[in-house]
């Protein structure tokens, strides 16, 4: 799940257009019989120097056949001040071949497109001034956390959205993940949360908050099992945020826990965490460092009021722990759902409902190692963005196409 490759891409032929820029064609086939809104090229530099030289201070791009510049962004993933990766997303019909050209631009000449996804944490004490890096608050009473938190950091941490959903995690040692549910396309989570403004606890012109947390997981928060004992990720030691990159179509960013403590253990975790546009869903990448045991990852959905957990195999691959009650906290229909992978899932539960650590969550527990990344997706599903989703069976549908979409995930070049 690391690479969320969807497409076939054939390498046509190389030419060079009438300016100094090479060109190439591509031809991108949709292998599924099925339409895909938002299907997803990625291609990285080194798969783009086997055809092409690449320009000095240039980046690449796409155009489809009549010149048109097609939705794409160049990002650097590992932070060297180079690209490394070309993502775009262009809408394909059931079997529908295109062909396609990549070229490069300078940056200053480079398209501006539609901002579809969204990174924000803002700096309370300072104007809400965003922040690309930021560290934790630590050792702070639990029943303390929420007045602190939110003066210090804008919606109390770190939020991301699309044009269907936002989230946000707590900058604290709760560590738990929350859901905006939206009803506009727009990107808005800048303006949220802000002294003065409405409350994002009541609903607005944009969306709310859909979601109670408390102590458990929340929307796709972390723990691991060690010993079969559930410690929550980030209680202990110290953590920070740091943006890796932000763009129209994709953004990323990684939440860092060092020094955390698990019984005799000292343990490093990095939490990856990924939107993209068009799509219900974040993506989490999580790695442990710092001991030789073979942990379990859990990751989990709060059942404050939600009463059933359906666990589906979506196909041979993916599996989804799916939530569907009017559990949204205006009382309309929420549906949450964990999509991981099948070959991973130890299995899956619930935690106890009272007590101290961890309660009120469906959980994942997933086989992972040192030093090795473990990806899963979190989906969020609210009624008053799209009345589908006030039925169980409609969030099925729409996760089964996403575990096919998911399942073609390789992408191959031939040279004709």
């Amino acid at each position: 799940m690391k690479k969320n490759l969807l497409l076939y891409v054939l390498m046509g032929l190389l030419s060079i257009s009438c300016s100094s820029s090479p060109e190439v064609s591509l031809q991108v086939t949709n292998p599924l019989n099925q339409k895909r809104n938002d299907a997803i090229i990625l291609l990285s530099r080194s798969e783009i120097s086997r055809w092409i030289d690449i320009p000095a201070d240039q980046l690449p791009v796409l155009k489809d056949r009549n010149g048109t510049y097609i939705p794409c962004q160049a990002d650097d993933v590992n932070g060297d001040g180079q690209w490394d990766e070309l993502f775009a997303c262009i809408s394909m019909e059931a079997k529908e071949q295109l062909k396609i050209v990549l070229g490069f631009l300078t940056p200053d000449d480079y398209p501006e497109f539609t901002s579809r996804t969204n990174l924000h944490l803002g700096d309370a004490k300072n104007n809400y001034q965003k922040l690309n890096s930021a560290s934790r608050l630590e050792g702070i009473s639990y029943h303390n956390y929420v007045d602190i938190t939110e003066a210090a950091f804008q919606m109390e941490g770190a939020a991301w959205e699309n044009d269907k959903v936002g989230f946000r995690n707590y900058m604290d040692q709760r560590n738990g993940m929350d859901i905006f549910g939206k009803i506009t396309s727009s990107m808005v989570l800048d303006q949220v949360g802000k002294k003065g403004e409405p409350s994002y606890h009541e609903p607005g012109e944009w969306g709310m908050d859909v979601l109670k947390v408390g102590t458990s997981l929340g929307a796709g928060g972390i723990g691991y099992m060690y010993k079969d004992s559930l410690y929550r990720v980030g209680d202990s030691g110290s953590g920070s945020y740091e943006v890796i990159f932000e763009g129209p179509l994709r953004s990323r960013f990684d939440l860092n826990y060092t020094g955390w403590k698990v019984e005799e253990e000292t343990l490093h975790v990095s939490h990856q965490i990924e939107i993209v546009a068009g799509r219900h869903f974040y993506q989490g990448l999580v790695s442990y460092s710092g001991t030789d045991e073979s942990l379990k990852l859990v990751t989990g959905i709060v059942n404050m009021k939600s009463e059933t957990l359906h666990v589906t195999k979506l196909n041979d691959q993916f599996t989804a722990l799916i939530s569907h009650d009017q559990q949204s906290e205006d009382g309309s229909f929420l549906a949450m759902a964990l999509l991981v992978p099948t070959a991973f899932l130890v299995s899956t539960g619930e935690t106890r409902k009272e007590g101290e650590g961890i309660i009120q969550t469906y959980y994942a527990s997933l086989d992972a190692s040192p030093d090795e990344t473990l990806g899963y997706r979190f989906y969020s599903f609210w009624e008053k963005e799209n009345s589908l989703w006030n039925s169980l069976e409609e969030v099925q549908s729409y996760l089964k196409n996403e575990a096919e979409r998911l399942a073609q995930s390789v992408v191959y070049f031939n040279q004709q």
